[in-house]
Parts: structure tokens; C-alpha cells; sequence
């Protein structure tokens, strides 16, 4: 199997909460490992000695006495937990120190606050890491001093501080693994408040620890002064978030007021609120009176919707929870009805709060705040209060302060509406509407004017074969340079597709001026054109008509150059026609040639004749050349110089093609079988292909489906294109893909092109076809004679098998035998005819 054609398995790429859980287990690790060698073993330092489970008495007791301080999306919380842990460094082993700590914290962590699991393993292997660095610090420092020796009080300070430092450090880690990125000011507040708590509550452990020491009977005195700082703490805290949340509601206000536009002003409010409420997901929904509420959220993560309608049921079912009576509420699962909490679930709600923002006559939307992050994992009275002050304040900002705007906004949106409705939404262009309205007015006004419909020759084959990206640039760049063709005061369309038009009003001879503007267009396009990253030569064919032969009928005056535009399409295309009045029927009947061909398609009119080609040698049939008719039901057979330039034109060659491959492939199929001899070579099956056909990103598959089905060989089917054909094609890729297939290549009337000796090297060919007008000149002369001979000189060389094409006269098959080209094709061995039952090989 080609490795290039396996698909690449998809590779894992990490998510940061993967991340996080490395980061746990790393932490994990060297926690234990730090237990090993700091503290597994160690004795206390002094009397009495302290059980684990009184350590972890002390340690849960401490921590549900706690002061949580936010910092960003994250928490970090001071409690008494420094006296437990100094209590447990002096008067515990080693051991029992640690699995105290681990199982008091941990039992008020998991199951009081229900931390997160990940939260829960962090903080727990970081305590681990932290007490082991406590402990490993007091032993480097006091040795084996007892509590009432200065060397330990040290320890205890050096102690505490270190693995205070250590915890504020492993939260920044964490935080900037599950948030991308960690503040240096954030981290030195967190420092510096941490460091004089832990300075306040060593001490007091300390002075606590010399009186147990001293005598335990004192234990109750020293509980006064602990729970004095602790109500310290918390009123201090309070104070600070009381000033914090006055500053934001300032901050909001200002941030309302100021904001020129409604959907900027609610997203900076929610990102606002995301951070003051430490909260993961924002959201205002705003009611629209008649309309779809519009829905605005910030979050879970980098998630945004700005402005948005949404499900009106869920909007009603949300403000239905608030009233003036109770303007905020908190939600917690269930939530109300079973399409909210199908609701809620989707989007990962899992607690929330919700306001609504009242009006004078009705409630203009709610704002929610939703999954508290953090330590915290609910939402408390304060929250809500402040979430009232911020929805009443922001409901005033929106329902008075835009009114201006939102006329502003209407009268734009109208502009753009209409503006949209009169121009193509692609070039910037008038569209047909806006063209005929502006040729109407000229015609009332009865002034002259000229009128051009233009067409981009072969678009369908440009935008089929390189992508509708390159042409719609194409399109763009076709409509800049006709501007820049006409004067300021013409009005250059596009009517549709790749259909433009051009109007001259103002003019007192419009075939004069138009025939200049014309002449002016197509030298326009000499040049080729940026069609997105590609470079395009593209023609125009161009029809002129004027206002004097239409009886001031708009309508009749488009469709008078539309016309002229077909008949220069008719003429070889890059060209201009003008009107005449003897074109209509032509085109009349062209039209209705071109609906026949598309239906014969359909309905599998076409048939397939077969030409036989020979070996000159043996006179034995060795292939065949597949060749279309067109049988009309009424004008009999068709021949195809009639239909195929029409074909190709119109786009319906690439279906043709298909329908002559398949039938191709299988009557190869079927002369096989019906060969009675198991020796003979199967017969060759020669299929022409078009430009179009080459440009068809389908071609490769189109011709291995039609291999496959009818049975043949790879081998079998030989795919024929001429030299000019190979030159506007512009690439041979697409011979190396039909080459891997196992199909043969042959270059059709060699010589009359640009008979260039590269692509003959660097093609996949197998075989050459020499031109009929070489082959007619074999018998009148030697410069023929000698031309034919170099090419089959040239085709053994290059290894190539030769064909001679248009073979008429037995003095032509002599001819061609003493130069010892090897196949022959043409009416003196062969006419193309209906396929018979089975092919008579001589």
C-alpha cells in the first residue's frame, strides 16, 4: 500500500487540566520522597508528645476557621492552620505530623468544602512537600535543641516561612498551568500577605508552644489572643472586599456610561463581573420586545457570544425566577423546568445567581454570574447583594443612555439594508436591480445611451478546475479593471454569475462610444489577472447594443446585447458583436440547440463509435478509438463539430466525457469476453479528454470508477489529448495521477502544436499520434516523407509506440509500412461505426 495515500492518525495533543493532574503527581512524588528523607523516623522535638490524630484535630479545627482572599480566577486562604502545624513540628514525630496534617485537612477540604478532586490532590500533595520542607528546615537549624532554646524558636520561624514560600509558589504554578499565565504583582502580594500572617500566627504558636512546654495546664489562655487575630483577620478582609466591591460597582458605571456602542459596554461588563465575582461564566439577556431575546456571554474559558439571538422559552423561563419582590436569586440544580435544565446541563451550569435588570414598564432582561471558582463554591448574601446594585445600575445605563444610539443604529442598518438590496454582495457592484432601475431613467429621460453585456470566456472551466475561491478573486478583479475602463458617470453591473454589464448614458452617438469603450475593455485584458494567489489569462466576450433599436424598452435593450454577446461567443469568443437585428433568431436557435444537448445528455442520447487501429505489419486490429454522435431524434445523426465546441463552452462536456468513458470501458469489456482465442492481447480502448475534463478535480476518480466497474484492465485504457489541449491545461500533474491507475497516455496530432521536445521528456507518454496533414502529404513528396520518419525515429527513441492518423490511400499504408511505423488508423482500414457483438481482429 502507497504510504502517501494513508491517513495521518491523529495525535494527542494534551489539555491543560492533563497538565495539572502531571503537575499533582510530580508534586506527589516529591512530596513523598521529601518525607523519606526529612521527616519519616524523626522523634519530637519535646514533651508532650502529640498523637496524629490530635495534630489533625488541631489541623481541622483550624481550618474551618478560615479567611478566604481572592486573587484573580484563583483562591488563596489564611487560617490558624500555623498553629497545629508549629504545635505538630515541636511536639510530634515526624510520622505522626504529617499524617495528622494530611488527615485533617484533608477531611475538611473533601468533605465539608467538596473540593474538586484535582483541587483536593493539589493541595494535599503540596501540604505534604510543604510540612517536609518545614521539618527538614527546623532539624538543619535547631538540631536537636529542645522548645525552650532560642536555636528552635529560629527554626520555627525559618520553618514556617519556608514552607509558606514554598505553598505560594506551588500555587503559582498551578494557576499558570490552568490559566496560561501568572502576574509577577499578583505573586508578590501573595508573598508579602502571606509572609505577615505566617509572621503573626508563628509567633503566637511559638510563645504557645514555650508555655506547653513550660506547663500544658496553660493551653486555654493562649486560646483569647488566637481567636483575637482570627476576628482580626476576617474584619480586615471583610473591610478590603467591602472596598473592592464598591470600586467595581464604580467601575461598572463607568465602563456603562462610557461605552459608544451597547454590545462593547456588555462585554466589558461581563469580563468585569467574571473577575469580581470569580465566577466562570457572565451573561445578559436582553429583550427585544417582538424579537428574539439577544443573548451575551463571557465564558466557561475564552468562549465569547456577543449580541446574539437565543431561545426566547429559556429567557422567559430565567426572568421568570426574579421579580421586583426578589430581584436576585440563587440557583442550584434542579433548575426549574425540565427544557432549563436541559438547558443548564449543556452548557455545564453548576450553580449560578441571576438579577434582573427592571425597566420602567417591563423587565428589560436578567444578567447571571455562574460556577464560582476558587476555595468557594457558592455564591453567598454578599454576592447577591451586590449583584442587585450592578443590575439596577446597569439597567438604568441601558434602557436611558442609548436611546440615540439605537436610532443611530436603525437609520445605518436601513442604509446597509438598502444598500445590500442594490449592489452585489461579492464585486461592490450594482447589481441587475440597480442597472435596469438607472437604464429605465435614462430611457424616460429620453437621452441616448449604449449598453454592453459582458461575459468572462470559460469561467465555469477556471472555477471548476482551480476552486471557487480563485474565482470569486477572479470576479473581484474582473470588476476593478472595468471600472477603470469607463468614465465616472457610466455605471459598470454585475447582472449575475459571470455576467457583467456596462451603461453609457450621456452620448450623442452610442455605437461610436460604445465601440470605443469596448475596444478599450478587451485590451484591458490582454494582461492577466489576480485571481486570488493565482494569476488568470481570461478574455471577455462582449455584445454592444444602443438605446435607437430598442423603442425605449429596457428590458429589450439588455437582452439586444446579450444577444450581440452571444453572437462574439459564437465567433471564437474575446471579441465584441454588435447588435443586429438578424441576430436574435440565431441565437434563438443556438439557445434551444444548447437545451437539446443538455437533455440528450440526460437522457443518454449520445452513442459511441468505435474506428479500428491497425497494426501496419499484420493488418490486425490492436485498439480502438471511442468516438461520439449525437443521434437527434428529428435531425438524425449529429456530427461532432455541431455539439462539442458547444459543449465545452456551456460546461457539459465534463458529463459527456463520463458518459463516453463508461460506455468505452465497457465495450472493451465485452468484445473481451465475447474473444474466443485466451492468447490474443485484449483490444485497446483510445478515449479523448478535454481541457475541461483535464481541469475536473473528479477525473482521476471518474476514471477509476468507470475501470473498476466495467472489469478491464488499468492497461487497457489509453486516454488521448492534443498538443494545444496539453498546453492550456497548464500542468501535468494530473497525468502522473491518471499514470499511477495503470492508464497509457497518448499525445494526439503531434506536430501541429507547439511540438516542444521538454514536455515529451518530462510527460508520462506511451504514445504518439502523428497528424492527418503529414500523413496526406507522404505521397507528394519527400520534406513529408522525411518529416514523418523523424517523428517515428524520435518515438523509438523515446521508446514510444506510434500511430498514424488519416490513412486514406493504399499508397499512404505503403508509405507509412517502409518507414515501419507500427499502427495505423484511418478511413482506408476502418469508419467509425456502432460496436459489433465481437471484433473481427483482421
Amino acid at each position: 500500500m502507497d504510504d502517501s495515500t494513508s491517513k495521518p492518525r491523529p495525535r494527542f495533543i494534551p489539555t491543560r487540566e492533563a497538565f495539572v493532574w502531571l503537575y499533582v503527581v510530580a508534586l506527589a512524588v516529591v512530596g513523598a520522597v521529601a518525607w523519606g528523607l526529612f521527616i519519616h523516623g524523626e522523634s519530637p522535638h519535646a514533651d508532650p508528645h502529640l498523637p496524629w490524630w490530635a495534630v489533625a484535630l488541631g489541623f481541622a479545627f483550624a481550618e474551618v476557621c478560615v479567611v478566604h482572599v481572592r486573587f484573580r480566577r484563583s483562591a488563596h486562604s489564611f487560617s490558624l492552620a500555623d498553629l497545629p502545624f508549629v504545635f505538630g513540628l515541636v511536639f510530634a514525630s515526624g510520622d505522626a505530623f504529617v499524617i495528622g496534617a494530611l488527615v485533617g485537612t484533608g477531611i475538611v477540604w473533601g468533605l465539608i468544602r467538596r473540593l474538586e478532586v484535582v483541587k483536593l490532590c493539589f493541595n494535599l500533595a503540596q501540604l505534604a512537600l510543604a510540612a517536609s520542607l518545614a521539618a527538614g528546615m527546623l532539624r538543619l537549624v535547631a538540631g536537636d535543641a529542645d522548645a525552650l532554646q532560642p536555636a528552635t524558636w529560629v527554626g520555627l520561624y525559618a520553618a514556617t516561612l519556608s514552607s509558606g514560600a514554598l505553598t505560594i509558589l506551588l500555587l503559582g504554578g498551578a494557576m499558570a498551568i490552568a490559566e496560561g499565565d501568572v502576574r509577577p504583582p499578583m505573586l508578590v502580594q501573595m508573598f508579602a500577605t502571606d509572609a505577615l500572617v505566617t509572621l503573626i500566627n508563628a509567633s503566637i504558636a511559638i510563645a504557645a508552644a514555650l508555655v506547653v512546654a513550660t506547663d500544658p495546664r496553660a493551653v486555654p489562655v493562649l486560646l483569647v489572643p488566637a481567636l483575637t487575630v482570627f476576628a482580626v483577620y476576617r474584619a480586615y478582609i471583610r473591610e478590603r472586599q467591602r472596598h473592592e466591591r464598591l470600586e467595581f460597582l464604580y467601575d461598572a458605571n463607568r465602563t456603562l456610561s462610557r461605552s459608544p456602542e451597547v454590545a462593547e459596554a456588555l462585554e466589558a461588563l461581563l469580563a468585569r463581573s467574571l473577575e469580581a465575582f470569580n465566577a466562570d461564566v457572565a451573561e445578559v439577556l436582553l429583550f427585544t420586545g417582538e424579537g428574539e431575546p439577544l443573548r451575551t456571554t463571557h465564558g466557561p474559558g475564552d468562549h465569547r457570544v456577543t449580541m446574539e439571538p437565543t431561545d426566547r422559552a429559556i429567557a422567559e423561563e430565567l426572568a421568570g425566577l426574579v421579580d421586583a419582590e426578589n430581584p436576585v436569586v440563587s440557583l442550584t440544580p434542579p433548575f426549574g423546568s425540565p427544557h432549563l435544565r436541559a438547558h443548564m446541563q449543556s452548557r455545564g451550569i453548576r450553580h449560578a445567581m441571576i438579577a434582573m435588570l427592571p425597566g420602567e414598564e417591563r423587565t428589560i432582561g436578567t444578567i447571571m454570574l455562574a460556577n464560582r471558582v476558587g476555595l468557594e463554591r457558592s455564591f453567598g448574601a454578599d454576592d447577591l447583594r451586590l449583584l442587585e446594585a450592578l443590575a439596577n445600575n446597569a439597567a438604568v445605563a441601558l434602557q436611558y443612555d442609548r436611546l440615540e444610539q439605537a436610532v443611530n443604529k436603525l437609520q445605518s442598518l436601513q442604509d446597509q439594508l438598502h444598500h445590500q438590496a442594490y449592489h452585489d454582495p461579492l464585486t461592490d457592484l450594482p447589481n441587475r436591480t440597480l442597472f435596469m432601475e438607472r437604464v429605465k431613467l435614462e430611457l424616460a429621460a429620453e437621452r441616448l445611451i449604449a449598453v454592453l453585456f459582458i461575459d468572462v470566456d470559460d469561467f465555469k472551466t477556471v472555477n471548476d478546475s482551480l476552486g471557487h475561491h480563485i474565482g470569486d478573486g477572479l470576479l473581484i478583479s474582473v470588476a476593478e479593471r472595468l471600472r477603470g475602463c469607463v468614465r465616472p458617470e457610466d455605471t459598470v453591473a454585475r447582472l449575475g454569475g459571470d455576467e457583467f454589464a456596462v451603461m453609457i448614458p450621456g452620448v450623442d452617438d452610442p455605437l461610436a462610444d460604445g465601440r470605443s469603450v469596448a475596444r478599450r475593455i478587451l485590451k484591458a485584458f490582454e494582461l492577466p489577472v489576480e485571481a486570488g494567489t493565482e494569476l488568470v489569462s481570461v478574455k471577455l466576450s462582449v455584445g454592444l447594443a444602443s438605446s435607437e433599436q430598442s423603442s425605449g424598452d429596457s428590458d429589450e435593450l439588455i437582452r439586444n446585447a446579450d444577444v450581440a454577446m452571444y453572437q462574439a461567443k459564437s465567433k471564437g469568443k474575446a471579441r465584441f458583436e454588435l447588435f443586429e437585428p438578424q441576430m436574435a433568431s440565431a441565437v434563438l436557435r443556438r439557445h434551444d440547440f444548447k437545451e437539446e444537448l443538455a437533455k440528450a445528455i440526460e437522457r443518454e442520447q449520445m452513442i459511441v463509435q468505435y474506428q479500428p487501429i491497425v497494426a501496419l505489419d499484420s493488418g490486425r486490429i490492436v485498439a480502438a478509438e471511442a468516438l461520439v454522435r449525437w443521434e437527434h431524434p428529428v435531425r438524425g445523426l449529429v456530427p461532432p463539430a455541431e455539439f462539442v465546441p458547444l459543449a465545452e463552452e456551456t460546461g457539459l462536456i465534463v458529463p459527456l466525457g463520463r458518459h463516453v468513458l463508461r460506455e468505452a470501458c465497457r465495450q472493451a469489456r465485452r468484445w473481451q469476453d465475447a474473444e474466443t482465442d485466451p492468447d490474443v492481447e485484449p483490444i485497446r480502448m483510445h478515449v479523448n479528454l478535454s481541457v475541461a475534463e483535464l481541469r475536473d478535480p473528479g477525473l482521476v476518480d471518474n476514471v477509476l470508477a468507470s475501470i473498476q466497474e466495467s472489469g478491464i484492465e488499468p492497461g487497457q485504457l489509453v486516454i488521448e489529448i492534443t498538443e494545444s489541449q496539453l498546453v492550456a491545461a497548464a500542468g501535468v500533474e494530473r497525468f502522473h495521477e491518471l499514470r499511477k491507475l495503470g492508464v497509457k497516455i497518448a499525445l494526439d496530432d503531434f506536430g501541429t502544436g507547439y511540438s516542444s521536445l521538454s514536455y515529451l521528456h518530462s510527460l508520462p507518454l506511451d504514445t504518439l499520434k502523428i497528424a492527418k496533414p503529414f500523413i496526406d502529404g507522404l505521397t507528394s513528396g519527400r520534406r513529408e516523407s522525411s518529416f514523418v520518419g523523424m517523428i517515428v525515429d524520435l518515438a523509438r527513441t523515446l521508446d514510444l509506440e506510434v500511430i498514424a492518423e488519416g490513412i486514406e490511400t493504399a499508397e499512404q499504408l505503403a508509405a507509412l509500412r517502409e518507414l515501419k511505423a507500427g499502427l495505423g488508423q484511418g478511413y482506408f482500414l476502418g469508419r467509425p461505426s456502432a460496436a459489433p457483438p465481437r471484433l473481427a481482429r483482421t
